[in-house]
C-alpha cells in the first residue's frame, strides 16, 4: 500500500501542516483579493439564503430541528427562530443551497459559500465576533478547500477532470467538512494541537454521494457538511480527539475516497491564497445551464422573438456539462434543476427563468412542457487546448430555428458569474435585492445589502441580522 508524501519536511500529516498554518496565520496577511471576494460571495449567498428559506425542504428541515433544539444564540434569517450554532447552522445551509443559486468554487466543485457563511455565522454569533473575523474566516475556509481539491486531483486543476467528482463523490460533501472545521478553528483561535484534531474530526467524517444530486439529498449534504465541520471545531476545544493522519493514512480519506491518489505539492501553495473560482449564478439550477439559460434569454430579448416563434433548440454543450445534466424529463423540483430543458423551457414559456419556476405547479405546466419538447442537448463540443478547457468546463454553443426556417446561434465559453466573466457588483446587487426584497422588504434589503457590503466594521456579527429579524 502506498501511503502519500505528507506535505512539509518534518513529515508533519496533512492535519498538522494546516493547524500549524491556522495558528500562525494572523488576518493582516489574508491578501485583499481573497477578502474582496470574500465579501462578494457573502453577499450572493446570504440573498440566496433568504430567497430558500421558505422551500418545502427547507421548512421540513426547520421543524425538526426546532423539535430537537433548545434555543440558543445563533439566527435563522426569515423565521425569527434562535437556535444553538450548530442547529441554525443545518437550517441555514439547506436554505443557503436548497435553490442551487449559490455560487460553486471552480477550483474544487465546492458550494464554499453555501457552509462556510452559515457555520461561521452561527459561530460568531454564539461568540460574539465581529465582522473581520468572520471575513477572514470565510477566506481562510475558501483557500483549505481550494489546496484539498488541488491535491486530489491532476494538476493543473481543471473541473473537467475533478477527480472525486468523476468517482461519484459531492465534493461539497467530502472537502466542505474540512474547509469549514478550518475557518471554525482559526475564528476560535484555537491551538495548533486542537486545531489539528478539528480537521481530523471533520476528515473522518468527509463524505457524500453524487447519487444524491437531483434530490433533497444535496441540500442535506451540503447543511451535513457545514455542521460537522463547526461540530468537529467545537468539540476539539472541549478535548475531542481523532487519528493524527486522518487524511493521508492508512484508510484515511486520501485511500478511501480517492483511491490514494495525491499530489502533496499542492500544499506548497498554502496561503498563497489564489483564487478559488467563486461561479455566481445568473439561474437557480446547476452551473452547467448558466450558459445556455443566458445564451437563449439574450438571443430572444435581442432579437424581439417570442418562445411560440421557435422551432427548435439545439444546445451543443460539453461532456462534463452532459454528466451533471442528467434530467431530460424532471419530476420533481431538484431534478429540474439538473435539467436544461426545464431551464430553456420556462425561457420559450415565460420569458425567464427564476427561483420563482421551481414549484411543483411549474413543474407540471403544460405549456412549459410543451416548450420543453423543443429543446435538445448534444454532448459534441470540444477544445482546441487545455488552458481553454480550463477556462470553459461548461461552455455551450445554442442554435435556435425560428417557426419562418431562420435560424440563430451562440456560443458561450464562461457566463456571466465565471471567474473568466465575473459579475459585476451591480448586478451581484440586483439579485440579492430580487432576492431578499419579497421577504424583507426593501428598506430593510438595502440596510442589510450595505451591512454586508462593510462587514468587516461590524463589531459584532449579532448585529447582521438583527434588524431584519425585528431585534432590538
Amino acid at each position: 500500500m502506498n501511503v502519500p508524501h505528507r506535505p512539509g519536511t518534518n513529515d508533519r500529516t496533512v492535519a498538522a501542516t494546516l493547524a500549524e498554518w491556522l495558528v500562525e496565520l494572523h488576518a493582516s496577511a489574508i491578501p485583499a483579493g481573497a477578502l474582496t471576494a470574500a465579501r462578494r460571495s457573502l453577499i450572493d449567498v446570504a440573498g440566496v439564503m433568504h430567497a430558500g428559506v421558505d422551500m418545502p425542504i427547507v421548512r421540513l428541515i426547520t421543524d425538526e430541528v426546532v423539535l430537537e433544539s433548545a434555543a440558543g444564540p445563533a439566527s435563522v434569517p426569515g423565521t425569527g427562530l434562535r437556535l444553538p450554532a450548530v442547529a441554525a447552522t443545518r437550517v441555514n445551509s439547506t436554505a443557503a443551497h436548497a435553490l442551487d443559486f449559490d455560487a460553486n468554487f471552480n477550483r474544487g466543485m465546492v458550494f464554499g459559500p453555501a457552509i462556510l457563511f452559515p457555520a461561521l455565522l452561527a459561530l460568531g454569533e454564539a461568540e460574539k465576533s465581529d465582522g473581520r473575523a468572520l471575513l477572514s474566516a470565510f477566506a481562510i475556509g475558501t483557500e483549505v478547500c481550494r489546496v484539498l481539491a488541488e491535491s486530489l486531483s491532476p494538476r493543473p486543476y481543471t473541473k473537467s477532470r475533478d477527480s472525486l467528482f468523476y468517482l461519484g463523490w459531492f465534493n461539497t460533501g467530502v472537502l466542505g467538512p474540512i474547509g469549514v472545521a478550518a475557518a471554525c478553528a482559526w475564528m476560535l483561535k484555537l491551538s495548533a494541537e486542537q486545531a489539528r484534531n478539528a480537521v481530523a474530526i471533520a476528515a473522518v467524517q468527509a463524505c457524500g454521494l453524487r447519487i444524491g444530486v437531483g434530490s433533497d439529498m444535496k441540500p442535506l449534504l451540503a447543511a451535513r457538511a457545514a455542521e460537522t465541520g463547526l461540530r468537529a471545531a467545537l468539540l476539539a476545544r472541549k478535548g475531542a480527539l481523532a487519528p493524527g493522519d486522518a487524511i493521508e493514512g492508512y484508510r484515511g480519506l486520501v485511500q478511501v475516497v480517492n483511491r490514494g491518489q495525491w499530489t502533496a505539492e499542492a500544499f506548497a501553495s498554502l496561503g498563497s491564497f489564489e483564487d478559488a473560482g467563486p461561479s455566481l449564478k445568473l439561474y437557480p439550477a446547476c452551473s452547467s445551464v448558466q450558459a445556455a439559460a443566458e445564451v437563449l434569454e439574450t438571443m430572444l430579448v435581442r432579437d424581439g422573438v417570442s418562445g411560440d416563434r421557435v422551432e427548435s433548440v439545439t444546445c451543443e454543450v460539453t461532456p462534463h456539462i452532459a454528466s451533471n445534466l442528467t434530467f431530460d424529463d424532471p419530476q420533481n423540483v431538484t431534478q429540474a434543476q439538473f435539467s436544461i430543458s426545464y431551464a430553456l423551457g420556462c425561457i420559450l414559456a415565460d420569458g425567464e427563468f427564476s427561483w420563482r419556476h421551481l414549484t411543483a405547479e411549474k413543474i407540471g405546466s403544460a405549456e412549459i412542457r410543451r416548450q420543453m419538447e423543443k429543446v435538445r442537448m448534444e454532448a459534441s463540443l470540444r477544445f482546441d487546448n487545455d488552458a481553454l478547457e480550463r477556462e470553459s468546463p461548461e461552455a455551450t454553443r445554442v442554435i435556435v430555428r425560428l417557426s419562418d426556417g431562420s435560424t440563430r446561434e451562440m456560443r458561450l465559453n464562461a457566463s456571466t458569474g465565471k471567474p473568466v466573466k465575473p459579475m459585476s457588483d451591480a448586478l451581484l446587487e440586483r439579485k440579492f435585492l430580487a432576492n431578499t426584497v419579497p421577504g424583507l422588504g426593501r428598506t430593510q434589503a438595502t440596510a442589510l445589502l450595505e451591512a454586508l457590503k462593510n462587514i468587516e466594521d461590524m463589531p459584532d456579527v449579532t448585529l447582521l441580522f438583527a434588524d431584519a429579524e425585528g431585534q432590538s
